[in-house]
């Protein structure tokens, strides 16, 4: 517990996000607890701060979220004085420019694509994927109406239901480019994943509604944005599939297995990979209309379900393998994102509604990156490509050779 009587830490001088999350850090030593005992703090004071959360938030040089750290601040025992002090400085620093993820970045010139011969430097297709200016009013998870009968969503053992999702976000100029757009998206994967991919995604093409014209987003009645758009969430066929985010397609990079860049622990979690010699294999299995489950096939630890750390139902929450139970926050809906194009979809855990993206959004487009359970915002890290991999596919076990079974049954 920490000694009520001594100073927290100043936050003077601090000029730049890393220093700030630097003081952060500082302050949660001076507190003398554990993430947990933090956790349980914040929990009882009505905040919501997941002990993975605190540890990605402090092992990065990006500004927490406001709530975060306000919550952090709260639960280290300081009062709301010296809270509203830190949001302050958290403010100028977020307005002053200094945040690294409002800063676009080029792609590495020497990284490997997707697959398949090694193309000039420089020659890399960028595909740019336009963000929103902001996060769409309804996109925000809300409260809504319970999942009727026959909704699409099923609502056995699910805590909660499905969020609503938005209506296109975008500007108008942005929206009359994603066509273009999600066709190079998915030239690009075609080219890196080779002719099966082309398959598949015919397959994936065929099996989708078409998209509402970019120009012309429908404009819901508020009975129909209680639930998810039957044109929106529609699933995938069984299979299995690379899944790459969209903002890192052109980096050669899927979904796979890494570690927490922090170091917190050696566990394994849904990172950022290079797509090539990717490892665990994914496969894609329905359990609902729209709702699947995302399964690893590891060569060593066997069949897991992508799961959400803990079944948080706030932001930020990892996304870690664990024993396929069938839970809520083990399903996803597979939402079709209009912002870019018939191929991309959004994951939302069933039991928050929220969206499926990359721990620093984005901007965050580093070998490692984290999959988070997020608020929805539009952005293109919340946005995946699902090519079918058939050449996943194991292999079928080779018949007995004749006579094997009779010869051994003589031998006996």
């Amino acid at each position: 517990m920490p000694d009520m009587t001594d100073i927290p830490p100043e936050l003077e001088g601090v000029t730049d996000p890393a220093e700030f999350v630097a003081a952060l850090g500082t302050l949660r030593r001076w507190s003398g607890l554990s993430y947990r005992q933090l956790a349980s703090r914040a929990q009882a004071a009505g905040d919501v701060l997941p002990p993975s959360t605190m540890a990605g938030a402090l092992g990065r040089a990006v500004l927490p979220r406001e709530e975060l750290v306000a919550a952090l601040v709260r639960a280290c025992g300081c009062d709301e004085a010296t809270v509203a002090g830190w949001i302050a400085v958290r403010r100028r620093l977020a307005v002053s420019g200094s945040l690294p993820v409002l800063a676009p970045s080029a792609p590495p010139e020497s990284e490997v694509p997707i697959s398949g011969p090694a193309t000039p430097s420089g020659s890399g297709l960028p595909i740019p994927i336009p963000g929103p200016a902001g996060p769409p009013e309804n996109d925000a998870p809300t409260p809504g109406p319970a999942v009727p009968s026959g909704s699409g969503v099923p609502d056995s053992g699910a805590p909660g239901t499905v969020a609503p999702p938005d209506a296109g976000g975008g500007t108008v100029s942005g929206r009359r480019l994603l066509p273009v757009m999600a066709a190079a998206v998915v030239a690009f994967i075609l080219l890196g994943l080779g002719g099966g991919a082309l398959a598949g995604l015919r397959a994936l093409a065929s099996a989708q509604t078409p998209a509402q014209t970019p120009t012309q987003p429908p404009t819901p009645t508020p009975a129909q944005d209680s639930l998810p758009s039957p044109n929106r969430s529609m699933g995938l066929p069984d299979g299995w599939y690379r899944v790459v985010p969209a903002h890192v397609a052109d980096r050669g990079l899927c979904v796979g297995e890494g570690r927490e860049r922090n170091g917190r622990t050696t566990r394994e979690l849904a990172v950022q990979r290079p797509c090539r010699g990717l490892s665990p294999d994914t496969y894609v299995k329905a359990v609902g209309p729209g709702v699947h489950q995302i399964q690893w096939h590891h060569p060593v630890h066997g069949v897991g379900c992508l799961t959400v750390d803990q079944a948080w139902t706030g932001a930020e929450a990892l996304i870690a393998p664990a024993k396929c139970t069938g839970a809520a926050h083990q399903r996803f809906l597979l939402e079709r994102s209009a912002s870019a194009g018939t191929a991309g979809h959004r994951l939302r855990p069933v039991h928050s509604g929220l969206c499926v993206g990359v721990l620093g959004g984005a901007a965050d487009v580093d070998n490692g990156a984290e999959l988070v359970q997020d608020v929805c915002n539009g952005g293109a890290d919340q946005v995946f490509f699902f090519v079918a991999a058939p050449d996943l596919e194991p292999a079928a076990p080779e018949p007995e050779p004749a006579g094997r079974e009779t010869a051994g049954r003589e031998a006996s």
